[in-house]
């Protein structure tokens, strides 16, 4: 089982999935902002704090791994939020797992695949781990997802949490990264399921994406990759702004 953590109240249980390198520590600011108005489940990734990386390094499993704990907490549909890498397994999910996402938020993450170049870039990065470790990867990494005068403690707080990811679990992460396909058609076809893309407008790990189908709304924060991190307020009243206007809408 995921390692998972669930507090607040609400009549909407929201899930947040963290990204490469990060844990649930990434919402301890935006989680009591949320847990005001919702049930939130925090889940961290497999392989991460203890848990078995079980299965192919598949995003499609990591959903599965997902969805067990959704199944132990008895919760059959709820708003799915996913950061980064988060927000690939939350788009892997809508392939076997449609009818458990309610609303789905991509917060500074995409649908599409790797280009070759990215998909170059998850090889250097696998050597790297192999070869000089988890601690010096997230070190070189980490920095980078945040714009240059971020607080050096932000920083910090982000590189602590790679503490939990072992070589293994970042290897296999980072191998389900570049061999995913593109998940926007798939993403487009469920008309039905209300989207919410938040993308940092000086954003380097992200491309944007800006589709115009109805039920995708795009909000772009004056933040970089780590603004679930650095503007817990804005993004937190973002989500839950979003969410109780479409459940307004749809009542």
């Amino acid at each position: 089982m995921l390692r998972f953590t669930r507090s607040g109240s609400g009549a909407s249980t929201v899930l947040l999935l963290p990204g490469l390198l990060c844990t649930q520590q990434l919402w301890g600011r935006a989680r009591p902002l949320l847990e005001a108005f919702h049930d939130v489940l925090t889940v961290d990734l497999p392989g991460v704090g203890g848990s078995l990386p079980e299965g192919p390094a598949d995003l499609a499993a990591y959903a599965d791994r997902v969805c067990e704990v959704l199944d132990a907490e008895e919760i059959e549909r709820c708003v799915w939020v996913g950061h980064s890498l988060g927000g690939y397994v939350l788009a892997a999910a809508l392939e076997r797992h449609a009818a458990r996402i309610s609303h789905a938020v991509l917060a500074y993450s995409t649908t599409a695949a790797d280009d070759a170049g990215a998909r170059a870039g998850r090889d250097k990065g696998i050597a790297a781990v192999r070869e000089q470790g988890v601690g010096a990867y997230a070190r070189r990494q980490m920095p980078r997802t945040f714009r240059e005068d971020a607080r050096r403690e932000d920083v910090e707080a982000a590189i602590r949490q790679a503490q939990d990811w072992p070589e293994a679990a970042v290897v296999r992460a980072l191998e389900a990264m570049r061999d995913r396909p593109d998940r926007t058609p798939l993403l487009l076809e469920h008309s039905e399921l209300p989207v919410l893309l938040v993308q940092g407008d000086d954003d380097p790990a992200i491309g944007a994406l800006d589709p115009q189908e109805r039920h995708v709304t795009r909000i772009v924060t004056d933040t970089a990759h780590m603004g679930v991190l650095t503007d817990p307020h804005t993004f937190a009243g973002i989500v839950h702004g979003w969410v109780a206007d479409e459940i307004e809408r749809s009542a």
